[in-house]
């Protein structure tokens, strides 16, 4: 502890302290039930029970978590780039795959799920994403929607970017366009030529600053893949954003092409490392989730101000932190989605037990299984080697990749604590001081963020709903030390040989398609030998095919123009992850299949 600045420490221990005085979280509002109508849907949607009240789910869909693309003004205005139709109507955001929503309280502008407005230092609303863009999604079955709260979104991240860019462009280059734009967001001040001009160079600017962070992550030339429905690149985008961007030094871009499918949350919060290759250590009593979350707002469009001294102790920086605190122990009471059996065809409970065994054979060393009334328990998920799965290794490879470290050098990797960052380096450790900074420069409110994490996942166990705390001293450790000495025995574990994270499976029938790059289009082909799986299939189609347990293929999903998932293609590989492929039956298969379905 001698390592933190005393002035530091006594506002982290006072913060401490003042955030435990009837400090307690507690889901509000009425509780969700299987079949409810989704608040605030765009038509006869319904929920799935996930341990949510409205109020809380409709929290997450909205709460900023400090995102900040356009001012939020000129994204409530902005026309497409080729009509006059508003860029956000619901027509183009059905067609991106996100999710249209209608006001009410929680949205009184009608924003789809997950897109959010925010509030800066200086009091200047935004335009930004939060958690439930990338982890809400939609699957029909035979004329019913059925929402799936923390389920991977089928959204098209690259498509939204490139053609917001257009949208913006084509407003600073049509004059009628911009005339518009500058009439409804100036009013009677767009007479005014000062005031006019002003708003078309910060319209100049943020288009361009917008297309370079599009340029950079897209910067693979004509071969680079595109990423479709329901993908990103998050982990290239960040590096790019930390490297490059923060750090002013475009000769560290990496093209982010290893684009990844979205990880569903339920059991996140619970989960002692996350993310794909397991390389951020978690837990639902670390630092881990918020240096998790924060580093996730810096790559949709957070901002980080390092500056150029190598000895600051903390960053300016957009993130909304107490916030963050809330998402992440919302999160903590989710719930995995139980195959809905009055919506679906139902599961037969004797083809299911016989699929158990194979279950226990094939599936069981990797992915425990976790009963409905034990997830809120913490749980350690399994490392596997990618020399043992032989799936894509583009992900891992890429995280290895080296840069600069620019004003990075020499600095602390958690700016008051642990080693200093080298000359050349990877990505991880540049971004960890970026939001350690950041956190640090409000210390108060990450504090009692970290205690509303642990509040939540106290919340999720079903022996304990009070909340508990003890050991002050250790939770200031945490604060200080133990997220740092957790990363570096998650990088011993993977000991640089390539892991992905294998999870229990609760839910899984809901968040196709499947491994970890979303190379699989059903749970049917990902237990066939990968000889047999499909080479191409379509995404777009929210439609359900029960029987192979993932979304239909077709080319002809109304309402959007289909993407052709080509395995073929850089970092698209479908081969991999065989176990029990090649000795199962085809009856056992489908055994086991049925059996997936219940977890």
């Amino acid at each position: 502890m001698t390592s933190i600045d005393s002035k530091l420490y006594v506002s982290l221990l006072a913060g401490f302290y003042i955030s435990l005085i009837g400090c307690s979280f507690l889901q509000k509002g009425p509780d969700i039930s299987e079949g409810d109508p989704v608040e605030g849907a765009v038509g006869p949607v319904i929920n799935l029970e996930q341990g949510w009240t409205t109020d809380t789910q409709q929290a997450f869909y909205f709460t900023d978590q400090g995102s900040r693309i356009i001012p939020y003004e000129w994204f409530v205005v902005l026309e497409h780039a080729n009509n006059t139709d508003l860029f956000r109507d619901n027509k183009n955001i059905e067609a991106l795959r996100y999710l249209p929503a209608e006001a009410n309280s929680w949205n009184p502008d009608g924003l789809p799920v997950g897109f959010a407005k925010g509030t800066d230092h200086n009091k200047e609303s935004w335009f930004g994403l939060t958690c439930a863009a990338c982890h809400t999604t939609q699957i029909n079955y035979k004329g019913t929607q059925m929402r799936i709260d923390g389920g991977p979104t089928l959204g098209d991240f690259e498509t939204f970017s490139r053609t917001l860019v257009e949208a913006l462009s084509a407003t600073y280059q049509d004059a009628d366009k911009f005339a518009r734009f500058a009439k409804n967001i100036l009013g009677a001040d767009a007479e005014n030529a000062s005031i006019r001009n002003k708003l078309r160079h910060d319209l100049l600017t943020q288009t361009e600053a917008l297309a370079y962070r599009n340029d950079i992550n897209h910067s693979g030339g004509p071969d680079q893949p595109h990423y479709g429905f329901g993908r990103l690149d998050a982990i290239g985008a960040i590096f790019n954003k930390v490297m490059v961007q923060i750090n002013g030094m475009p000769e560290n871009i990496r093209a982010a092409d290893a684009p990844a499918s979205y990880p569903f949350l339920w059991g996140t919060h619970q989960s002692d490392v996350v993310q794909w290759t397991g390389f951020a250590p978690n837990g639902p009593e670390t630092l881990g989730a918020i240096v998790r979350n924060g580093g996730e707002v810096v790559g949709v469009f957070g901002a980080v101000d390092i500056t150029d001294n190598e000895n600051a102790k903390s960053y300016a920086n957009s993130l909304a932190i107490k916030e963050l605190g809330l998402l992440e122990a919302w999160v903590a009471e989710l719930r995995s989605p139980a195959w809905p059996a009055e919506y679906l065809p139902p599961v037969n409970p004797e083809t299911a037990a016989k699929g158990k065994m194979h279950y226990d054979i094939y599936c069981l060393e990797c992915h425990q299984v976790i009963t409905r009334d034990q997830e809120g328990e913490s749980y350690n998920a399994v490392l596997t080697p990618i020399s043992e799965l032989k799936t894509d290794s583009t992900e891992w490879d890429n995280m290895q990749r080296l840069f600069k470290a620019g004003r990075f050098e020499g600095r602390k990797e958690g700016v008051i604590i642990g080693d200093k960052i080298p000359a050349e380096t990877t990505g991880l450790n540049p971004l960890v001081n970026s939001v350690v900074g950041s956190l640090l420069r409000h210390p108060i409110e990450t504090v009692e963020a970290v205690i509303t994490q642990i509040e939540g996942g106290y919340a999720a166990k079903e022996e304990d709903k009070k909340g508990k705390f003890a050991d002050l001293e250790d939770k200031m450790e945490l604060l200080s030390g133990k997220y740092l000495k957790q990363q570096d025995t998650t990088k011993k574990d993977s000991d640089n040989s390539g892991v992905y994270k294998a999870r229990p499976l609760n839910g899984i029938w809901a968040t196709a398609p499947y491994l970890h790059n979303g190379s699989v289009p059903n749970l049917y082909e990902l237990l066939l030998p990968q000889e047999q799986r499909s080479k191409a299939f379509f995404l777009g189609s929210r439609e359900l095919d029960a029987e192979k347990v993932g979304f239909v293929s077709t080319d002809k999903t109304p309402g959007t123009q289909a993407f052709l998932f080509d395995t073929t293609l850089k970092g698209n590989s479908n081969k991999g992850h065989t176990y029990g492929a090649n000795e199962l039956t085809e009856q056992e298969r489908l055994e086991l299949l049925e059996y997936l379905k219940t977890l």
